[in-house]
């Protein structure tokens, strides 16, 4: 009896589940499409929409289980001039693309967008050597040398172009003594938006104790100009003697 019992289960079961008419709500994985080399999003965007689902029992059972639903592909084709996500024309793309159901009331948690243009730039590390503390008497006896001597950021062009030309790389050290070699941390606006080709710079120089005498500088004073005395002229009147006839 048991086993008839299972077995009339299963049978009506199946037959149930080969009706159609049944009506399913489900979360749906959503992805928008869009040049991701021209814009970049700079707020979360909606992975999921929450939509009716209308058809068989079979179909509606497949579709609830979400690692076997490929993602509803939403094209923006132009990010800067979107606001908001038009749930009426998803409701038309995803009856498109999901087949064997009928789709309606579909909702999404956040329909709000927010793009900027990507913009990639280098800029080039320097180092600050009036910064460099050293000990009395010693002196940098060597080309200081960054490894890497430029650094490229990629993100959002609010950004991007805040970041200046040049990225002046300071050495923390204090009454440096002997040749330095160290990694330092290269100075940006941290942003989880924001990527930059490297992170820590390589810093190198030489340091030489110097013994002779550091002779102080003279001040330059211009010499007034002297003025080269004007010869003047004399004139030299010469009598004309008349002939006498």
């Amino acid at each position: 009896m048991i086993l008839s019992l299972i077995a009339a289960t299963v049978i009506w079961l199946f037959n149930e589940l080969n009706k159609e008419g049944y009506t399913l709500q489900v979360r749906y994985p959503i992805n928008l499409t869009y040049n991701d080399s021209l814009y970049i999003p700079i707020t979360p965007l909606p992975k999921s929409v929450s939509a009716v689902l209308t058809g068989s029992g079979w179909t509606l059972l497949r579709k609830s289980i979400s690692f076997t639903n490929k993602p509803v592909s939403y094209p923006l084709n132009n990010p800067l001039a979107v606001n908001t996500l038009n749930t009426t024309a998803l409701a038309s793309i995803m009856s498109e693309q999901v087949k064997d159901v009928r789709i309606s009331n579909v909702v999404l948690d956040n329909t709000h967008v927010d793009f900027e243009e990507r913009v990639i730039k280098n800029s080039l590390l320097k180092i600050d050597s009036l910064g460099i503390d050293l000990s009395p008497k010693f002196v940098v006896s060597s080309l200081i040398n960054l490894r890497p001597n430029s650094v490229t950021f990629d993100g959002p062009a609010s950004l991007v172009n805040d970041i200046a030309d040049t990225i002046m790389v300071r050495v923390p050290a204090k009454k440096i003594r002997g040749n330095y070699d160290e990694e330092l941390p290269i100075r940006y606006p941290q942003s989880p938006l924001l990527k930059a080709s490297a992170e820590r710079v390589f810093v190198s120089f030489e340091v030489a104790e110097y013994f002779g005498n550091v002779l102080p500088t003279a001040e330059k004073v211009e010499e007034p100009v002297k003025e080269t005395p004007v010869k003047q002229k004399t004139k030299v009147s010469k009598k004309k003697s008349k002939a006498k006839k």
